[in-house]
């Protein structure tokens, strides 16, 4: 599975990524914020809905994504591709650290390349895009 699959709108932040050499980008999109540094990138998410509206994500995207099982290894994947750039993606749901993917991830017996902060944040974003 490329980056692609897994989000076009990280993509872009993979690539501006490359244009920082010292300090951050903070943007802001509704009640979201989203910092890129030149290894991290802190997206913290308040209201799911108004992002999904925002964003216009293509569930398509996701159009293999049948179970949790399938979310896991999009996550693992996508931690896979951002680990090898040494690149860190830290998911937030209103401050609270919902999941380390990449680099940065302390990863379980089972998972590679990701890590799950808090399961009950990540099924409340989850429910959000499905």
């Amino acid at each position: 599975m490329s980056m692609m699959n897994f989000s076009p709108f990280f993509e872009k932040f993979l690539d501006a990524q490359n244009f920082i050499f010292s300090g951050s980008i903070e943007i802001k999109i509704a009640d979201t914020k989203i910092e890129i540094s030149r290894d991290r990138i802190t997206v913290d998410i308040h209201t799911p809905h108004k992002l999904k509206n925002i964003l216009s994500l293509d569930i398509g995207d996701f159009k293999n994504v049948g179970n949790l099982r399938d979310i896991l290894k999009m996550l693992d994947d996508a931690g896979e591709i951002l680990k090898s750039k040494k690149k860190t993606l830290i998911l937030k749901y209103r401050g609270v650290d919902v999941v380390v993917i990449g680099y940065g991830a302390s990863p379980g017996m089972f998972k590679k390349n990701f890590e799950i902060k808090s399961k009950i944040s990540l099924m409340k974003l989850l429910g959000a895009y499905f």
